[in-house]
């Protein structure tokens, strides 16, 4: 970063410093990610420029970058897909992927990077000099990824292909350093900081691309259409491709929701599921944080995956599971996009209020078909039920919720502990201090921590600022020790 020497700029610095305080202007400074990348048969090409902006309080001599496209190459240590889904996943057999780090440049000058982690999933690129707060750092990665023929996050479909976690993407920052994750199958193994976005894409004029942005413009040229993107704020950025899109759109919310399908037959229906779920949450939490909104159907082994301003909904699910995949992933924007956390480490403090959106969701809108009474009695049963089994299997159940990915045997402990217990907690607790002061509580906690990362305590100071003495109730339930 140059060094001001003008004296009236630095005042404006400092003056605007004071005002604003530390990590909560809207001024603030974000890294920023320039994409310009293209995709040729199974072969996705791509330059990133990524201009890292220092906003914590120390300094960095490297920069790491999450290499998620290798989790898919042969003899990964960790599969992306669980055994549950794998024969599901893989519809023509064994498949594999892999991204590859051509070259990476600082400013003119080639950088000597590794390729390392636990799994050969981290590029570490040392620094020309040491990036001290406030300052930034450029470098240039040219990079290309193949897809393996997989059913997932990343990969061609038969109808589809899922372009999430293409790029290299620097590791969110924890505890001043780089926090490092590998490819765990049960969960959803991301932590990344907020960024804006520029992208530009290049595919076959015959795909309708579903994007997480803002179309900026598009052109034909050669039978190849060119489309440039913008995200701001943003922890990543995600497409999904298909030849076969239909869409429906709706802006009368003020903010642009497009829904891209294949195989719906009430598409209005399923727009609508999304519109209500966007306004109910604006209501409840905070506005919406982005310009766009993308609803794509895809095919996904599981219910649906979410990414900043777009969601994939898996085509395999029933209507009425559909409709609550909508409600789940669209609340994923104000808990992930916006609040985020590391997901590795806490996967509930999303996930669970997601979940417990969704009975917001019915509760506000019982034409959907679900009531919180009955929403709430599946939970407890469900939960119940998976204590039974482990306690049958294994003598005893860990409820415990502070738990890393690695820790859970598989999805089905994961999916009870990260979603369906935390819904039981959020729903004891409202009804304690009301809802007054429950909504309040997420109010707080949406609008202290948008853009930024949150940990489960900081959850915990929301509802303790808004009058609820709540601290010894979420210890009960983050340590396991609370008897449901």
């Amino acid at each position: 970063m140059k060094k001001i020497v003008c004296i009236i700029s630095a005042l404006i610095l400092m003056l605007a410093a004071a005002v604003t305080g530390y990590g909560c202007s809207k001024e603030q400074k974000y890294t920023s990610y320039s994409i310009e990348c293209a995709l040729v048969g199974d072969v996705l090409s791509g330059t990133e420029t990524v201009t890292f902006y220092n906003h914590t309080d120390n300094s960095f001599k490297e920069l790491k970058f999450n290499l998620y496209g290798n989790a898919f190459r042969k003899g990964a240590q960790y599969a992306p897909v669980s055994s549950q889904y794998r024969s599901r996943a893989y519809y023509n057999g064994e498949s594999y992927g892999e991204m590859n780090i051509i070259s990476v440049t600082e400013g003119e000058s080639p950088v000597n990077f590794s390729v390392t982690g636990e799994d050969m999933n981290i590029l570490t690129v040392p620094l020309q000099a040491e990036v001290f707060p406030g300052e930034t750092a450029c470098v240039t990665i040219d990079f290309s990824l193949t897809l393996a023929e997989v059913i997932a996050r990343t990969g061609i479909n038969r109808k589809t292909v899922n372009l999430a976690n293409f790029y290299p993407v620097l590791c969110g920052i924890e505890d001043g350093g780089f926090y490092e994750c590998v490819y765990y199958s049960a969960g959803d193994p991301f932590f990344s900081d907020c960024a804006d976005y520029s992208v530009t894409f290049t595919a076959d004029e015959k795909y309708v691309v579903a994007a997480g942005g803002k179309l900026i413009g598009s052109s034909v040229n050669g039978g190849k259409r060119t489309s440039e993107y913008s995200a701001t704020k943003s922890r990543s950025f995600a497409l999904v491709l298909s030849e076969h899109f239909e869409s429906a759109a709706d802006a009368s919310l003020g903010t642009e929701i497009t829904y891209y399908f294949y195989n719906d037959d009430d598409p209005a229906k399923s727009l609508k599921a999304a519109k209500d779920a966007l306004r109910l949450y604006e209501n409840l939490f905070g506005e919406y944080p982005y310009e766009t909104f993308s609803v794509v159907q895809t095919e996904f082994v599981q219910g649906g995956m979410e990414y900043p301003s777009l969601v994939m909904i898996s085509d395999a699910l029933e209507e009425s599971a559909y409709l609550e995949v909508i409600a789940h992933e669209t609340a994923h924007q104000w808990w992930m996009a916006a609040v985020g956390s590391n997901e590795i480490k806490y996967g509930f403090l999303d996930e669970g209020l997601a979940e417990y959106s969704v009975i917001l969701f019915y509760e506000n809108y019982p034409e959907y078909g679900m009531t919180r009474e009955a929403c709430l009695a599946a939970a407890e049963k469900t939960y119940k039920i998976f204590c039974s089994v482990y306690d049958k299997l294994f003598g005893g159940t860990d409820t415990s919720m502070m738990r890393s990915l690695k820790d859970f045997s598989g999805e089905y402990e994961y999916v009870n502990i990260a979603y369906i217990k935390p819904v039981i907690m959020y729903d004891c607790l409202r009804t304690t201090v009301g809802d007054e002061m429950f909504f309040k509580a997420l109010k707080r906690y949406y609008s202290q921590y948008k853009f930024l990362n949150a940990d489960p305590f900081d959850l915990v100071g929301a509802f303790e600022k808004a009058g609820a003495a709540a601290n010894g109730y979420f210890e009960g339930f983050f340590n396991g020790t609370a008897i449901l």
